[in-house]
């Protein structure tokens, strides 16, 4: 009976599988419609707002464009021009565009008057003029025809340009000529860009492939013209692999090498397309929130079979799965980097290998209770640092309710002191009640870095006294504390550029380093020695009166003058300045009495001891 029930079990599983196996394609083919159809909503949605966005920039544009030509004929210089010429005309409008690109926002502005007969007066641009514009503007040749404000897209010699043109009358309403205000398409793309995060390749028809003599970007694919000038290489390079004159001539959008490609055409006052706007975005951009629907409502339709082969599968892997989960997790807790174990809080229980690697003397947990009841044994008593007890609460309490905080401990080992950063984490809800796991990661090398970048922060390195950083600090401390009495030396070695000029940089190093080291010698208990410059020094003299510090002053100076440099072929001496705190005395007061204290001293002959008692 049991074989029996094992065979249908055996077969019932088989019959699933290939049900699974059968019914698989079709709900595939049926999943992948749906998909393409949501994907198709997401596209025509993403065309409608694209074409609608740079409509809204077109407008905007044209907008701008014919209120600066508006603004251009209100001023009488253009009508005088048109009436009587002006030599200077060029000038002024070279002029009107260099005033818009430095105080506005419109960069790329060009300004052109024509007559009435659509000769070119003046340009901002350049100085050519008195060519005639019809043969190659119809929208000029329109403006002469039927004077009128006319805004439209147009082809030059140059480029692409948006073109506003309003037309100019006398007193009398007769038409005297027009202002052309030329803008640059650049504008609309980086927009276009910055709102939509597309990339843009703006073609011009073949057709204008010759009047672009002096095109602005000179980009060309197969004589159609690359209109806008961030257009990029790879962008380009996709449209030719397309075709570019389908690029052209295609209407709405399309998929093509993982880009969503939509087209936008440009048309002249007649109605004949001029420039295709192509856009492109990756479809890895695409959020596809319709897609994600149907994916979620495949999901649900299949969940019950899904479901039921799951657990099945399940039901005859559990065994084997669960014993790979536990080999998996005891493999990457044994190979962790840091000191990993588990305690309830009496014991050990578990320890990682990284953790016998430190304490090498023990080859298992039981070894090391036989001489540790507890790791906390092994913590350095001080300050900052973690104990068995911290405010009454046992450390692995402590560190767990206080997980915002950062928690070190310092472990004396083989006579030497380690810091470990401590992370305690309790996992009764996994292994019962009252279990913590420990993590512990050295950082003793980071710590020993971090005390030797604040030593160089406040010590010179050169001579390894206090810096000017130090020096600073520490005469705003005094200066806050007002500290009676209070004397400071200020001293510098005598004719140190001779020495340096002479005998080379590395013995004016060695000079300074003995007289720091000499100055250093002679310090008592709260004294402070300082470098505050290249071969100046300062003596921080606390409790210490005036005529005390002109005796440790002289002392110094002796000792100096006592040294035997470079085995005593170099002499040195210093100059000093005594100053003590006074009352009124300011940081800035206090500095410059110990500085003029010090001037003295060298007006005098250097190698001598001088005071300053005045404010």
């Amino acid at each position: 009976m049991p074989n029996f029930f094992r065979l249908i079990n055996q077969h019932l599983y088989w019959l699933m599988l290939l049900g699974t196996l059968l019914l698989s394609p079709v709900v595939y083919m049926l999943y992948a419609w749906q998909v393409d159809e949501a994907r198709n909503q997401e596209f025509q949605f993403y065309q409608s707002s694209l074409i609608e966005k740079v409509d809204v920039l077109i407008k905007e544009k044209q907008n701008t464009t014919q209120a600066l030509a508006v603004a251009m004929t209100s001023p009488p210089n253009f009508k005088n021009a048109l009436l009587n010429g002006d030599p200077d005309l060029q000038k002024k409008l070279a002029h009107y565009t260099h005033q818009l690109k430095t105080l506005t926002k419109y960069k790329g502005v060009w300004i052109q008057l024509v007559d009435k007969n659509g000769v070119s007066l003046a340009r901002s641009w350049t100085t050519k003029k008195g060519d005639n514009l019809t043969p190659v503007r119809k929208d000029i040749a329109s403006m002469i025809e039927n004077p009128r404000r006319i805004n439209n897209f147009s082809v030059g010699k140059f480029a692409l340009t948006f073109k506003s043109m309003v037309p100019i009358f006398d007193d009398n309403d007769r038409f005297l000529g027009m202002v052309d205000v030329i803008s640059q398409i650049d504008s609309i793309d980086q927009a276009l860009s910055e709102m939509s995060h597309v990339h843009s390749v703006v073609l011009v028809d073949k057709r204008y492939r010759k009047q672009l003599t002096n095109a602005f970007t000179g980009k060309f694919i197969d004589d159609y013209y690359v209109a806008n000038i961030d257009a990029t290489e790879p962008d380009v390079a996709l449209i030719e692999r397309y075709g570019v004159e389908r690029a052209f001539k295609h209407s709405g959008y399309m998929v093509f090498d993982g880009y969503l490609v939509v087209t936008r055409h440009i048309s002249d006052l007649s109605g004949q397309p001029m420039a295709t706007w192509v856009t492109l975005k990756p479809l890895d951009s695409f959020e596809f929130i319709h897609v994600y629907d149907t994916q979620k409502q495949f999901i649900v339709m299949t969940l019950f079979i899904v479901l039921l082969l799951i657990f099945l599968l399940a039901m005859m892997y559990f065994k084997r799965q669960a014993e790979l989960e536990k080999r998996f997790f005891f493999e990457v807790f044994d190979t962790s980097t840091e000191i990993v174990y588990v305690s309830n809080h009496r014991r050990i229980l578990f320890a990682n290998r990284r953790f016998f690697e430190f304490f090498d003397t023990f080859q298992n947990v039981e070894e090391f209770h036989q001489s540790y009841h507890c790791i906390c044994e092994l913590f350095v008593p001080e300050e900052g640092y973690l104990r068995r007890y911290m405010d009454g609460t046992y450390w692995f309490d402590y560190v767990v309710e206080n997980k915002d905080k950062s928690h070190y401990a310092k472990i004396r080992w083989h006579d030497r002191d380690y810091i470990f950063l401590v992370k305690a984490t309790d996992i009764s809800s996994h292994f019962g009640t009252d279990y913590v796991s420990v993590l512990m990661t050295d950082i003793t090398e980071e710590e020993h870095y971090k005390s030797r970048l604040e030593h160089l922060i406040v010590h010179d390195e050169l001579t390894g006294v206090h810096n000017r950083h130090y020096f600073n600090q520490y005469l705003q401390k005094v200066m806050a504390e007002r500290p009676n009495p209070f004397c400071m030396v200020f001293l510098d070695v005598d004719h140190f550029k001779q020495v340096n000029d002479a005998h080379g940089h590395d013995m004016g190093d060695k000079v300074l380093v003995e007289v720091a080291q000499t100055l250093k010698s002679l310090l008592r208990a709260r004294d402070e020695v300082c470098r505050v410059g290249g071969e100046e020094f300062a003596v921080m003299l606390p409790d210490t009166q005036l005529e005390s510090a002109l005796i440790l002053a002289e002392r110094y100076r002796e000792a100096v003058a006592d040294l035997a440099v470079d085995k005593g072929r170099l002499s040195v001496t210093i100059s000093l300045g005594v100053v003590q705190l006074q009352a009124d005395d300011s940081l800035q007061s206090f500095y410059k009495r110990a500085d003029r204290a010090l001037y003295l001293a060298k007006q005098q002959g250097r190698n001598r001891v001088e005071i300053d008692r005045t404010l």
